[in-house]
């Protein structure tokens, strides 16, 4: 192999030349949730992108296209990464030609090819000729300028399928090296990838979670109810990403979640809900990370205690940027995000006992609370027709894990003339159920909303604060 390197510098000379990063970030960011809706169709899957030099070297090889084409490395490999990649081919050899219909009908021509292939050899199964196709959709898809891109269950999955394609990458090129590379018949193929045995052995697999495959960004995730949205949903099987203002907090909670529930389904995001880049570079890393988006809990929020009359306009104005214009920017994104992958999604906003029953010397939050409340019912009006679900959490007197309180508890005590640590129990014994409300009890509503328990709910507003009936919704 050495001496054919020598006498062969290049195994193949290039056809396609790399796009700069910006190029190949902004392609990935339009086109990556158009790719998921359609590989979505057996199930909801994550895609995870390498360009790595390797990877992009072979992309742009002028054979890499036939090579690709000719058949897995060895026959584990297509059990994970099937027998074939899709590779893309660009109008024009221009990556600005190949728009995202184009992009559809190639990936829906590479499934029913695979139809085919299972229709033209299922009679060598015999007996178990009973066995269902595969999903045929593509596991490994490669882009010309770009890279590759890989499709799993999870970002694990999707990174097992990246590493196991590289590494059919470097036996196809050393072997192009020193002669043609080759690989099984369709037939052995065919026989491989459908063997019983194998097939059975994937029925074993425990049944998946109920989040498994979703994707959502939470936000205000650093502690307290967001955090607690976080885990349970990770829990659930979602990848979920975590976004706050103090990083080095929703890193530590991510990294702890991660070690808790032994996955790595939660990353943390640098996000500011109350201006438009931080919410749209946040959106970018999510969807360059993992594909697309299925649901978005806008949980960010803070609070300020004055009566109107003493209240400054910075309070007030702060109160509305983060507790009303924040849940618009990270709105505005993520619809505009779903509506172009096009699979619906589930949008949970948590407001506040607020919105229905205000309370004294809480003017800014009330009043931006409701502003957001607002919000969610036009997003449910506007775009059910698109399978997007607006919902609202209203939880009264979470404590537990909250930096709110530790600003804000001292004031609230006053406004309600007793000490501060009697609010606590004042909370508690003015509800209905004269119960503590624990962010987790939180949790448990949001999971509902994004569920496909509450596929038919939207515009609704869950309460979950022991029962206020002053907070009732009417």
């Amino acid at each position: 192999l050495t001496r054919a390197r020598r006498k062969k510098r290049y195994w193949n000379p290039p056809a396609y030349r790399t796009e700069s990063k910006a190029r190949r970030d902004a392609w990935l960011f339009e086109m990556l949730p158009v790719i998921r809706r359609v590989v979505n169709q057996k199930g909801k899957k994550v895609l995870v992108h390498d360009d790595s030099p390797d990877v992009l070297a072979f992309v742009n090889a002028r054979d890499s296209r036939r090579i690709s084409q000719a058949g897995p490395a060895t026959p584990d490999h297509m059990l994970r990464t099937k027998r074939l990649p899709l590779y893309l081919d660009l109008p024009g050899r221009d990556l600005n030609r190949l728009n995202p219909q184009g992009i559809v009908r190639q990936i829906e021509s590479y499934a029913q090819a695979h139809e085919r292939y299972f229709k033209n050899y299922r009679s060598l199964l015999g007996r178990a000729g009973f066995i269902q196709m595969l999903d045929p959709y593509p596991k490994v898809i490669l882009v010309p300028g770009v890279g590759m891109i890989t499709i799993g269950g999870n970002v694990h999955q999707a990174n097992v399928v990246a590493e196991i394609y590289k590494h059919s990458i470097s036996v196809m090129t050393q072997a192009s090296v020193i002669d043609t590379y080759a690989s099984l018949s369709e037939r052995l193929a065919f026989e491989i990838e459908y063997w019983p045995l194998e097939l059975y052995k994937l029925s074993l697999a425990p049944p998946e979670a109920e989040c498994s495959g979703y994707v959502g960004l939470v936000t205000g995730a650093a502690r307290g109810i967001g955090r607690a949205i976080s885990e349970k949903l990770i829990s659930l099987g979602a990848h979920v990403f975590l976004a706050d203002l103090d990083f080095k907090a929703v890193c530590a909670q991510a990294e702890a979640i991660n070690q808790k529930l032994k996955t790595g389904h939660a990353t943390a995001v640098r996000m500011d809900v109350t201006k438009a880049e931080s919410v749209g570079a946040g959106f970018q890393q999510l969807v360059l990370e993992t594909g697309g988006l299925d649901f978005v809990v806008s949980n960010a929020g803070m609070a300020h205690v004055s009566s109107v009359e003493k209240m400054k306009l910075d309070d007030w104005q702060r109160s509305f940027a983060v507790n009303a214009t924040g849940h618009f920017l990270v709105a505005r994104e993520a619809v505009r995000l779903l509506k172009r992958q096009g699979t619906g999604g589930s949008l949970v906003f948590i407001a506040s006992k607020n919105v229905l029953a205000p309370g004294k010397d809480f003017g800014a939050y009330s009043a931006a609370k409701a502003a957001e409340a607002q919000l969610a019912r036009i997003l449910a009006i506007e775009n059910g027709e698109y399978g997007i679900r607006a919902n609202i959490v209203n939880p009264d007197g979470v404590f537990e894990d909250s930096g709110l309180w530790e600003h804000i508890g001292g004031d609230r005590a006053k406004s309600y003339g007793i000490s501060r640590h009697r609010l606590e129990d004042y909370y508690r014994n003015r509800n209905l159920l004269k119960t503590r409300v624990f962010p987790q009890d939180v949790a448990e509503s949001v999971a509902f909303l994004i569920s496909t328990k509450s596929a038919k709910t939207t515009g609704c507003i869950l309460t979950v604060d022991g029962g206020i009936k002053e907070a009732f919704p009417r």
